[in-house]
């Protein structure tokens, strides 16, 4: 072999081998889409203080992408400074969208984007999913909480809805005032 057939072929294995580190340390395809996903809810966190209306905000919150609010609601109790827990998949989650650690106690998120009344169902379902392990938890939505749903929800005192105003609240300034309803509040912050 001649000398510059040599170097050729020592730029070849250069270049192969630069390749192979590259899909060697670049994170998987779900590790990706889970950290576009949480810029994504970033920004929906910057972007949704900025918009004047409570009726706006709430559209605004029903159109952006399902994953990116769970994330968005992540984000929230991370900046108040809860320690959360995110799933390594969003699909096949079991109901469960995240936890997360206030006071010491787990609590699960389960975030749901209506744009009318939440399903009472999906009520029950949390409601079994943090029975079976034995949490509280947040049921987050976006729509309306009708009589039945909250009479539910009442029925259940683990479990804490978190809609329209204390919703935006929340995502604003992470305080909720105690609701008055018969719906049991937990508080967002470390005392």
């Amino acid at each position: 072999m001649q000398d510059h057939e040599i170097k050729l072929i020592a730029i070849a294995l250069i270049i192969a081998a630069g390749i192979f580190l590259r899909r060697l340390l670049r994170p998987k395809a779900r590790i990706r889409r889970h950290l576009r996903k949480q810029e994504q809810a970033r920004r929906v966190l910057a972007k949704i203080n900025t918009i004047p209306l409570m009726p706006q905000r709430l559209a605004y919150l029903r159109k952006i992408d399902p994953l990116t609010f769970e994330e968005l609601l992540l984000e929230a109790f991370e900046r108040r400074g809860h320690t959360i827990f995110r799933n390594t998949h969003y699909s096949g989650d079991g109901g469960i969208d995240g936890m997360v650690e206030i006071n010491g106690e787990t609590h699960l998120l389960q975030a749901k984007r209506y744009a009318k009344h939440i399903n009472r169902q999906h009520i029950a379902a949390f409601s079994a999913v943090i029975a079976a392990k034995n949490c509280k938890g947040y049921f987050i939505h976006t729509g309306k909480t009708g009589a039945g749903a909250k009479e539910l929800a009442s029925q259940d005192p683990r479990m804490i809805i978190l809609s329209g105003q204390k919703l935006l609240d929340f995502l604003n300034t992470g305080l909720i005032e105690q609701e008055r309803s018969s719906i049991r509040e937990v508080p967002l912050s470390s005392p």
